[in-house]
């Protein structure tokens, strides 16, 4: 009967320890600071190189002293010519006119907005419908002549200062409603 003496089944094999000698190892984080370091001053040197070496405004110079034939001067000190030139250069704009717009008393003309122009009455108040939920004072003109018949005019407005105008526009833009400015005498 054969016998598997390898495998016995009362016997554990033990592994084999091996024992060597090694220094204590330093910490992961004592070990990196040298190389941090010595990468970052090596990165510093490099870019400090670069811009000695690369530097635009030293080309253009020895460019601009070998055309002329001038010789170039370390030390050349800036000029301010400014302060001369400038009190001889004085331009005098005149006055402009005042926009009527933009002075706080009252001026004879007002602004209004015409958000669209329709041959029937019914597009007309639809749109006018629309410019009310937009919080917007609308109301419709209907203007007659000869050769084209009625139409109904969707006029925004009035409106006395800039600033209002400027933002009915932006909102009438904003919903997709190309307007025009018109205007106009104030009526007494």
């Amino acid at each position: 009967m054969a016998s598997d003496y390898a495998n016995k089944p009362g016997k554990k094999r033990k592994a084999a320890v091996r024992k060597t000698k090694r220094a204590p190892a330093a910490p992961l984080a004592t070990r990196r600071w040298p190389w941090l370091l010595v990468g970052f001053v090596a990165g510093i040197l490099t870019a400090a190189s670069i811009q000695h070496w690369d530097n635009p405004a030293n080309d253009i110079s020895r460019a601009l002293d070998e055309i002329t034939g001038a010789e170039p001067s370390e030390n050349m000190e800036p000029r301010f010519d400014f302060y001369t030139l400038l009190p001889e250069s004085e331009v005098v704009v005149p006055e402009a006119e005042r926009s009527p717009l933009r002075g706080s008393g009252a001026s004879d003309e007002i602004f209004l907005l015409q958000a669209g122009s329709f041959r029937s009455t019914q597009d007309a108040d639809s749109l006018r419908a629309r410019l009310l939920l937009l919080n917007l004072d609308a109301h419709i003109e209907a203007t007659t002549s000869q050769s084209s018949g009625t139409w109904h005019r969707v006029v925004v407005g009035p409106f006395n200062s800039r600033s209002k105008l400027a933002g009915a526009r932006a909102t009438l833009l904003q919903n997709g409603i190309d307007n025009l400015v018109l205007k106009r005498k104030a009526s007494g």
